[in-house]
């Protein structure tokens, strides 16, 4: 039985044969889940397929009939004859995942159908446009994906191109993107296609400043394409953030743009003409959910010529998942950004928000530990960048005490000089990076006007 949304033969058969010869179920496990099933019975004997094959047990007919036994939709449909039934109709192994993508078509095909049908109710029973255009995308971003690719590549292949890759870079020639911060370029060497980098920092640190730099030396002077979704900033305060650095004009100065200096505002208005040619493009902040991203995403790729370098994303915890608890959400959150990365075919960097506990510590430089919500943010991250600037937290903490709860003359004196020796550095901390080593460096940066340069050299000489 079959009508373009499923094909119950196919389930039989596939189900069949993988009772025959349990080797199938590894030739097909990559392409197809229980969910893409139309008969609840078959996902059930697939599941139980599934669980006892990877713990090496064999599944046969035979097995399955005690597994089985008291199964109402089995006994609905003549018992275990039904599993010596599917047994006879049995494919053979080279046609498994052919069969395979039938089932996950129709899966499709189903789920589609199933969320168009439901776009339409609830627009003719008044619903918002915007809440059915976010439970359509939701349902795309839920379709699977990749089922056409191959399951494993030769290593022949994979060496051959590894040594393009190398020769590419040899010649200068690679796709890896530098971020144009050279202290972190040094560790990182550069991120490639599919890339997820976070980016981290307690309050204040900075981190926004530091990818709103990236952005810059990316977009404006490598004449990159970028993508820049922003659910803490709207897209004008992103604007004089980059014009400020770029102007050298502290932003906060915009605010009060009629106190300002003539030629502060001049230099200010000339920087946003210079780098407003740039191929960047922003992602409003009213967009938040995860598959809503996705799109946006997609059509900046589209907007920017099909192609995209870089996409940034910040604050991760401001996304919206769709699980039940928090920790859910914010899983679905990580999975779906390493999921963006490598469909976008270009490095993601993610801004994230860390645990308020860290000022309660002695050493305030962050750790992996530090990042709030979900692990998996960790996990599926292939760098991890923490900022830490100590000035900032010497500034509020004021010169030790001593045991009389007083202020000495040697206290202030040695405060004094922590102060001025950390004024203006930012320390940016590599705390995993699966592609080579670990390791901290001191960068300068000016947080009025977010600008950046190279500490071995003075301010003017070593502006990126």
């Amino acid at each position: 039985m079959s009508n373009g949304h499923f094909n119950i033969e196919a389930e039989q058969q596939l189900l069949g044969a993988i009772l025959c010869d349990n080797s199938v179920f590894d030739l097909v496990s990559d392409l197809i889940e229980e969910d893409h099933f139309y008969d609840p019975l078959h996902a059930r004997i697939f599941g139980i397929c599934k669980a006892r094959i990877v713990k090496q047990h064999l599944v046969s007919p035979v097995s399955l009939k005690y597994t089985l036994e008291g199964d109402e939709g089995l006994a609905q449909v003549g018992g275990p004859k039904y599993l010596a039934r599917m047994a006879g109709s049995a494919i053979g192994k080279s046609t498994a995942r052919d069969y395979s993508k039938i089932i996950v078509e129709g899966s499709v095909r189903r789920r589609l159908l199933e969320a168009s049908s439901k776009a339409s109710f609830d627009l003719n029973a008044g619903s918002e446009a915007d809440e059915v255009r976010a439970g359509l995308l939701s349902a795309l971003y839920a379709l699977p994906e990749g089922h056409s690719e191959q399951s494993s590549v030769s290593l022949l292949k994979a060496v051959t191109r590894a040594v393009t890759q190398a020769n590419e870079a040899y010649q200068g020639n690679t796709s890896f993107l530098k971020t144009g911060v050279p202290a972190l370029d040094g560790v990182i060497k550069g991120l490639g296609p599919g890339d997820v980098m976070l980016l981290g920092g307690a309050t204040s640190m900075g981190k926004t400043s530091l990818a709103l730099e990236i952005a810059g030396n990316v977009a404006i002077k490598q004449k990159l394409h970028v993508g820049f979704w922003s659910l803490e900033m709207s897209d004008d305060q992103l604007a004089t953030r980059m014009q400020s650095a770029w102007s050298r004009v502290p932003y906060a100065a915009l605010r009060d743009a009629a106190a300002m200096d003539e030629a502060d505002f001049r230099k200010w208005v000339d920087a946003g003409k210079e780098i407003s040619s740039a191929p960047m493009r922003i992602i409003p902040k009213h967009i938040r959910d995860i598959a809503a991203g996705h799109a946006a995403m997609r059509r900046v790729k589209r907007e920017l010529g099909g192609k995209l370098d870089l996409a940034i994303v910040g604050l991760l915890q401001l996304i919206r998942g769709t699980g039940k608890s928090r920790f859910e959400q914010m899983t679905e959150v990580s999975i779906g950004l390493k999921t963006l990365a490598g469909m976008l075919e270009c490095p993601l960097i993610a801004l994230v928000q860390l645990s308020r506990t860290i000022g309660e510590r002695d050493d305030k430089r962050p750790q992996l530990s530090d990042i709030k919500e979900t692990g998996q943010f960790e996990n599926d991250a292939d760098q991890v960048v923490f900022c830490h600037r100590e000035g900032y937290w010497l500034q509020r903490q004021g010169p030790k005490l001593d045991k009389n709860g007083q202020i000495t003359d040697g206290a202030r004196t040695d405060w004094e000089a922590d102060v001025a020796a950390s004024n203006n550095v930012m320390e940016i901390i590599v705390r995993k990076n699966r592609h080579g080593r670990l390791a901290a460096a001191q960068v300068g940066f000016h947080d009025a006007t977010n600008r950046f340069w190279d500490l071995s050299q003075s301010q003017e000489e070593g502006m990126y």
